[in-house]
């Protein structure tokens, strides 16, 4: 889904999470593995080469997934740096701004928990552990909701700029376009930090959306659509009909849990988890995964060079800005 030309909100109905990085994120939808036939793996690879110019290796780079996070070396840093000068920048227009705690290591935020790979013995236990995402996700407190419509607006404002203020275009790397403020107390820390709003946007707006365009890939590869099949096959004969891979029985499991099923989250995943263990389904997804990650950062080498230098020169500036801070 192309974030590109959506303008951001300019009041706080809910909590502002300052930090959120601008990303760009390919299709997400579901992540799937491989698997399948030796005609099916030819058909793959013969498809990744002639497809945008992909070339996918008969092997994955060592540690890949470490060198997608990579992409974001530094971030926490960044981030803590980005919240000193955002509480800077409202004080001193009037207004109150409550800092939000930086990661506490540097994680590229589209290469999180998988989806897939869950024990047997953990789903037994504790199934998806429904109940804690949601107990994080849903029950954030709001440091904002006492404000007026009228304050809102103004704290808005003054975090985006006016709402008269025209945004800033930023071309990707994959041709598709962000919008970013051009004005306000966000603007001016990405600025501070990074030099621009235009070289941040492109630089984490590409880090973050380059595991989603391989995953996105891979997910159209036959031996993944294989696998998958074999998986949704079992469930099935598990009782649980109409799942296309495990990421769709952990969204199912945690809808039931909100409409106050707490019982059958258990069942599905252990259902789901056998499944994957008769298939080795987690192996077979990661190594296929694991090559579209590699021919994506060759792909794109001489951009993933500029995000490491990008990252580097920011977080010089965010180390000096950190030791300044007075509260």
């Amino acid at each position: 889904m192309a974030e590109g030309r959506r303008r951001p909100r300019r009041s706080i109905n809910v909590r502002v999470f300052a930090t959120t990085l601008t990303l760009v994120l390919a299709a997400s939808g579901s992540l799937s593995g491989c698997g399948g036939s030796s005609g099916s793996a030819r058909g793959a690879k013969d498809a990744a080469r002639d497809g945008g110019g992909w070339r996918l290796p008969d092997r994955a780079d060592p540690n890949v997934r470490d060198k997608m996070n990579g992409l974001f070396s530094g971030v926490s840093v960044r981030i803590a740096a980005t919240e000193e000068l955002l509480w800077r920048c409202m004080a001193k227009k009037g207004l109150r701004y409550v800092k939000q705690p930086a990661p506490k290591r540097d994680v590229n935020p589209t290469m999180s928990a998988p989806g897939y790979g869950l024990s047997p013995t953990e789903a037994a236990r504790h199934g998806y552990r429904t109940a804690a995402l949601l107990n994080e996700s849903e029950n954030r407190p709001d440091p904002y909701k006492d404000q007026t419509p009228a304050e809102r607006q103004r704290w808005g404002q003054a975090f985006f700029g006016p709402d008269s203020t025209p945004q800033t275009r930023v071309k990707l790397p994959d041709g598709s376009e962000v919008d970013t403020p051009s004005e306000g107390c966000l603007a001016d820390a990405h600025r501070q930090i990074f030099g621009s709003t235009e070289r941040r946007v492109k630089s984490e707006s590409f880090a973050g959306n380059l595991p989603a365009q391989a995953r996105q890939r891979a997910n159209a590869d036959p031996r993944l659509r294989n696998l998958n099949s074999l998986w949704s096959a079992c469930m099935t004969k598990q009782g649980h009909a109409g799942l296309a891979e495990p990421a769709a029985a952990s969204s199912k499991a945690a809808g039931l849990y909100r409409n106050g099923d707490r019982q059958t989250e258990i069942k599905i995943a252990v259902a789901d988890a056998k499944c994957e263990q008769q298939i080795n389904y987690a192996p077979q997804r990661k190594r296929l995964e694991d090559l579209y990650y590699t021919a994506a950062l060759r792909h794109y080498e001489p951009e993933v060079a500029a995000v490491h230098e990008t990252n580097k020169e920011a977080l010089a500036r965010a180390r000096t800005i950190l030791a300044g801070r007075t509260s």
